[in-house]
């Protein structure tokens, strides 16, 4: 069997958990009786730097190092895979940036990139590299040879191995002191979005809607909550009500289900993909918090943006889900290149009109025009955008913070407005930084009601 390194570089901000991807694809190796070790140098509390994860690669002489590389860490995969690379092993990159951009990591001295979703694909390298089959074929793949066929989206979702099954494979003292207490980081109950949003980076998964059979789904929460004692769950779908009938049934189950009584949940969903019928059911199924992406409250920036939204569908379902008791979690973004003073007046009108009812909005939220996304292929070249990422002074490495204030503080500014994409005029730029302070200053008063137990 192959011996397999995953390798996480540093990310801009800390991770509380392993990555979900990564956990997919430990499980889908460890399924085929590979051996398998996983290094994240996100996680919360790994203060290592490259030259410990060459001291990994040595000690554990592995016969194929997989890295997982988003846009913001793209430039610092590649210094640490070129120290990496060895004529022994087989160097792969994958995940969000090698799906749009296949290519750019074998310019910069990987062997394999791999575009899409990658759980079949690396059961078949691995079985490559331990002298079975050969790589011709596979979906989403390019070599130095030759440019691969179009990636596929996993059409059998129930078919791939629980990702809490690659969980052995991290050192979970990176995430928390002596490793206790750390369970798995949500659910995936679907794959893909039906929606065109012109900033969305979600590239691996891709717009084919595809889901989870309920009765996979509750195997899981049930094994999770018998092997780690979980209580709540993440669903991090990118459109977990986009189907209603199938919403119901999973509601449904989840409370019919003894075995899962007393838990708690927690979505992510468009404002315009819920009604208040959908929110009392999750609710009784046991939903705590909605987080609700909106992005603008300026009626032309979300018909530019493509979002298929406007604000009435906005104020409907944050106050419905306040209405059924659950948190609110509200996301706005700022710095469109459509989007002038007035545009960004109306969005901070409708966040003042929304407090009343959104315990958080999501920090910062200034524009990043990650490459495949249609914002970036339109104005790449207008604003000379090509290969930003490829300087790593592009990409800030939030500070690792002691102090919760410290944090807060940290969060009332936002350092992707300073790198200015769309060449902002100080109009603009003081408008997102007022946005940007809003959100922070409303969270921080949140934050002390909670501690003052006003809630």
């Amino acid at each position: 069997m192959a011996r397999v390194l995953l390798v996480m570089p540093r990310l801009p901000q800390r991770l509380g958990t392993p990555y979900l991807g990564q956990l997919y694809i430990a499980a889908s190796l460890l399924a085929d009786g590979h051996e398998v070790r996983c290094v994240d140098c996100s996680a919360a509390l790994w203060r290592g730097d490259d030259d410990d994860v060459v001291a990994i690669a040595r000690e554990f002489d592995p016969d194929l190092i997989g890295m997982t590389l988003f846009t913001y860490n793209a430039a610092r995969g590649y210094r640490l895979g070129k120290r990496l690379a060895s004529g022994r092993r087989l160097l792969l990159a994958g995940g969000p940036h090698p799906t749009v951009m296949p290519g750019e990591p074998l310019s910069h001295g990987f062997d394999l990139s791999l575009a899409g979703e990658g759980e079949h694909a690396i059961q078949r390298i691995a079985a490559f590299v331990d002298g079975e089959g050969d790589l011709e074929g596979i979906p989403g793949l390019s070599t130095q040879a030759s440019r691969g066929l179009p990636s596929q989206s996993i059409g059998n979702l129930d078919g791939l191995p629980y990702p809490h099954e690659g969980y052995k494979t991290f050192d979970l003292e990176t995430y928390q002191p002596g490793g206790r207490g750390v369970v798995p980081g949500g659910l995936m109950t679907s794959r893909g979005c039906p929606a065109r949003c012109t900033f969305c980076a979600n590239y691996v998964t891709g717009r084919v809607y595809r889901y989870r059979s309920t009765e996979d789904i509750i195997e899981e929460m049930r094994q999770l909550r018998t092997t780690y004692g979980i209580n709540t769950f993440p669903f991090w779908d990118d459109a977990f009500t986009a189907l209603r009938p199938r919403l119901k049934e999973l509601c449904e189950a989840i409370q019919n289900e003894s075995e899962l009584d007393g838990i708690s949940w927690s979505c992510i969903t468009p404002g315009n993909m819920i009604k208040p019928i959908d929110l009392d059911r999750m609710r009784a199924a046991g939903c705590v918090s909605v987080n609700f992406g909106i992005e603008s409250g300026d009626v032309r920036i979300l018909k530019a943006i493509q979002k298929g939204q406007r604000p009435d569908d906005i104020r409907a379902a944050v106050k419905s889900a306040k209405a059924a008791g659950m948190t609110t979690v509200v996301n706005f973004m700022f710095g469109f290149p459509e989007e002038g003073t007035d545009e960004l007046k109306c969005t901070q009108d409708l966040m003042s009109e929304l407090a009343e009812t959104t315990d958080y909005f999501n920090t910062r939220g200034v524009l990043v025009p990650f490459p495949g996304t249609r914002i970036y292929d339109q104005w790449a070249d207008t604003y000379e955008l090509r290969d930003w990422w490829l300087d790593v002074a592009n990409v800030p490495i939030e500070p690792d913070f002691s102090d919760p204030e410290d944090l807060l503080d940290y969060q009332e500014t936002d350092p992707t407005l300073a790198l200015d994409f769309f060449r902002y005029t100080d109009e603009v730029r003081t408008a997102v930084e007022d946005c940007v302070r809003f959100k922070a200053e409303h969270n921080r008063a949140t934050i002390r009601r909670l501690q003052q137990g006003l809630f």
